[in-house]
């Protein structure tokens, strides 16, 4: 793989790296916030309808990015490995941001369609941006300090896409609206929209590949698969990051529902996601550090135990803001540790394969670690909005019913404490497993 490191990195391309994470982001702190809410309260699609929406929108995203990645791994470009993408998906990726906010102002008999619809061409536009993204890392940097340096501004900027959206996208949609939300979410998308496009047009004309090299060997389809699926580390792994990520799930979806009915202080809503994101973004110039004293893998293990249990104190914290506001930094605190360091983890992967194999990985480890997100973030999102739907949730009540306001406060607290302590049990299995390494039987055409 080289030794060039960080440093080799201009400015100005660590920042174009990091504008398209800031971009790419916006739509997807959309779809962890608001895209529930969206739904149901302004499109007023039945939660359980949503629920199946957002089983589908999420199962496609896991589907897509494996055909996006396999693509992006067996073809190159006169202009490069991974910078054309940034200039083929910006449009389509902007104009269904924009159609996005659309959807309550479609007839009520065929939202559901429109929203799928529209759901399609930007996850697969954002998708191939992300893996284009995400393959490129490897590349990028050498070894585990530069690249969680590395991984800590891309994440910084991603950090602050959250911040930007989870904070301010109701004040926006407010403003914009005059007081009618649906109007104003529509203006607000059409803006992010906007927005967005220049920073991948940017990362195109800035950003260089200069660690990439053709591989000598092109493995089937059925070999690249064949070649994670054998080895153990990597399903353990991608297992855990997949329980990790429907245990986010289920605190981002009802954030909203959370403050709005537990805590029914809608007032506290933008301070509450404001405080979460804030204490990830000023982990960023720290994570790099603990790599003095620990392993990646063990950082990520304490962050998943440490994430279950600020969650299980937010039951403790009550109704009162403050200790629940300590309660959320100190959970975003501990899950950067983990969002920064799987990606480490991740080329360390895609070293050891192109080192035994002569194989490019990188982009299929990519769109594995996005089957294993979007599959989690799937089934949490389908089973938060199914349970609301079971319990009684309306989104025209004023009043909820106990049943609905119970499931609300399991969903935020308990499920998500319980997924992430699910998650470190089966790092800690993946880390034992990899201080015992034993070789991984490989197909015959690779071994």
């Amino acid at each position: 793989m080289g030794t060039s490191d960080t440093e080799k990195a201009t400015a100005a391309e660590m920042f174009a790296f990091g504008g398209t994470q800031f971009a790419a982001n916006i739509f997807m702190a959309f779809s962890s916030f608001y895209l529930m809410m969206f739904l149901t309260d302004l499109a007023l699609i039945p939660p359980a309808t949503t629920a199946i929406l957002l089983l589908c929108f999420r199962l496609f995203s896991a589907v897509d990015a494996q055909a996006v990645s396999l693509f992006i791994n067996r073809n190159r470009f006169s202009d490069g490995k991974y910078r054309p993408y940034y200039k083929w998906c910006a449009p389509p990726y902007a104009v269904s941001l924009a159609a996005l906010g659309l959807t309550p102002y479609v007839g009520i008999s065929g939202r559901v369609i429109y929203a799928a619809l529209i759901l399609i061409v930007c996850d697969l536009s954002w998708t191939t941006l992300q893996m284009a993204s995400l393959s490129m890392l490897p590349y990028l940097a050498g070894d585990d300090s530069s690249r969680s340096k590395f991984m800590s501004f891309s994440n910084g900027s991603s950090i602050f896409a959250y911040i930007f959206i989870g904070t301010f996208m109701l004040p926006m949609a407010d403003f914009a609206g005059g007081g009618d939300r649906s109007k104003g979410f529509a203006l607000t998308l059409a803006l992010l929209a906007i927005i967005a496009a220049p920073f991948f047009f940017n990362a195109y004309f800035r950003l260089k590949e200069r660690r990439y090299s053709e591989p000598k060997i092109k493995p089937a389809v059925k070999d690249i698969f064949s070649a994670i699926r054998r080895n153990g580390r990597i399903m353990l792994f991608m297992a855990g990051f997949c329980i990790y990520f429907m245990a986010d799930t289920f605190k981002n979806q009802t954030t909203y529902y959370y403050m709005i009915h537990i805590m029914r202080r809608p007032d506290l809503l933008p301070p509450v996601i404001l405080a979460g994101l804030l204490a990830p973004l000023a982990m960023q110039p720290v994570i790099p550090r603990l790599l003095a004293y620990a392993k990646k893998e063990e950082l990520i293990i304490f962050g998943l135990f440490a994430s279950a249990c600020s969650s299980l104190l937010m039951q403790a914290a009550g109704n009162r803001p403050f200790p629940l506001i300590v309660c959320i930094v100190l959970y975003g605190v501990f899950t950067a540790i983990v969002a920064n360091l799987v990606f480490a983890v991740m080329a360390s992967f895609s070293d050891e394969i192109q080192t035994r194999q002569n194989i490019s990985m990188s982009e299929i480890l990519a769109a594995t670690m996005n089957l294993s997100s979007n599959t989690g973030a799937g089934i949490a999102g389908a089973a938060a909005a199914m349970t609301l739907a079971v319990l009684g949730y309306s989104a025209q009540a004023g009043v909820q019913t106990a049943g609905a306001l119970m499931g609300i406060r399991v969903l935020y607290i308990l499920c998500t404490a319980a997924g992430m302590a699910l998650a470190g049990i089966l790092m800690l299995m993946f880390h034992k497993k990899s201080e015992n390494p034993r070789r991984e039987k490989m197909p015959d055409r690779l071994a």
